[in-house]
This record gives structure tokens, sequence and C-alpha cells, in this order.
């Protein structure tokens, strides 16, 4: 897939996974933004708590690999390919089985306040980043996995594509865990 492709499916999928957070988290009230499901889990606005710890981590290490690099004017015509790490890092996020979040981004008790928007501006905000990033090779702009464990950070290794990636998948699996949230809370 050329870098172009993958910047222009991943900024669709940011758009519509953001439309679709807001259509289903602005409605809400503090009780249903707060109320956790009978069977146990987070509730909504923990889940976006989670992403937006999570978003908060990425950001600035992505900030960092674009600070220092150089623009590159025919990287979004290369073909774009997914480090291991990456790979192996977005499959596990878009496979279905339950997943337990590691501790650098679990929610804590409360939400922030005005969570539904922080998180929303956050989101739309990776569109942005990946709009500033298109000029630059994804391939080569590599780093670690802000949240691996340190044992295995060392081997976390991925470019710019497969942060982005991550992003979007983990938004997109939560957005499904939000829905089975609140139809379990009505």
């Amino acid at each position: 897939m050329l870098q172009r492709e993958l910047h222009q499916a991943l900024r669709a999928r940011t758009i519509a996974s953001h439309a679709h957070i807001a259509e289903l988290t602005r409605p809400l009230d503090q009780d249903r933004l707060f109320r956790r499901p009978p069977k146990g889990g987070w509730s909504v606005g923990e889940v976006l708590e989670h992403l937006c710890i999570s978003s908060e981590a990425y950001g600035p290490m992505i900030l960092d690999a674009l600070r220092r690099a150089r623009p590159d004017a025919a990287a979004p015509l290369r073909e774009w390919r997914p480090t291991f790490f990456g790979r192996i890092l977005v499959r596990s996020l878009a496979a279905p089985r339950k997943m337990s979040a590691p501790k650098k981004i679990r929610p804590g008790p409360s939400p922030r306040g005005g969570i539904v928007e922080h998180f929303l501006a956050l989101h739309l905000g990776l569109a942005s980043r990946m709009d500033d990033a298109a000029g630059y090779d994804w391939n080569v702009l590599t780093m670690r996995s802000p949240i691996a464990p340190k044992l295995i950070r060392p081997l976390a290794a991925m470019n710019l594509g497969d942060a982005f990636s991550v992003e979007v998948v983990h938004a997109e699996r939560h957005t499904k865990q939000m829905e089975r949230v609140l139809a379990a809370t009505r």
C-alpha cells in the first residue's frame, strides 16, 4: 500500500469514528456517561479517559519524531510497510477478544471533567497530525511504543504509519465497547 493510500484510509476512518463517538456520547448525561455495566467493566466515561491517556502518550512521541525529521516530497508515493511489532499490535487491537489495558493507560477512579469534548478534540487532532505528517516518510520515522513494558520496549519498535494505525484501530475498538456499555446500561 502506498503511504498516501494509508494516510487517506486512516484519515477517513478517524473522521468516521470521531463522528460516531460524538453521536454516541454527546447526548449522554453525567449519570449515563459514568454508569458501569451491570456485569462489570468500564463506563463510557472511563473508556474515553483510557483513550485520552493513550492518545496523550502517542501524541508527543509522534511530534518528536516529526521534529527530528526532514520532509520528503516523494514519501507519499512510496510503499508503506508495517513493522513486525506494529503489525502485531494493530492485529491484536483489531481482534474482538477481550484484552486488559496496560497499567500506564488505565483510567483512574473518575474521568476528568469534560471528558467527551476533551477526547473528541484529541481524536480530531489525530487527523491533523496525519495531515501534517503526510510529507514525511512514515517508514523511516521510527519510535518505541510509549506504553510497552520496559522489559519489551527495546523490541517495541514501530514506524509512524504503525503509530497512526494503532491510534485509529484503538479508537474503533473502544467505540464498539462503548456501544456494548450503552446497550447494557439502558
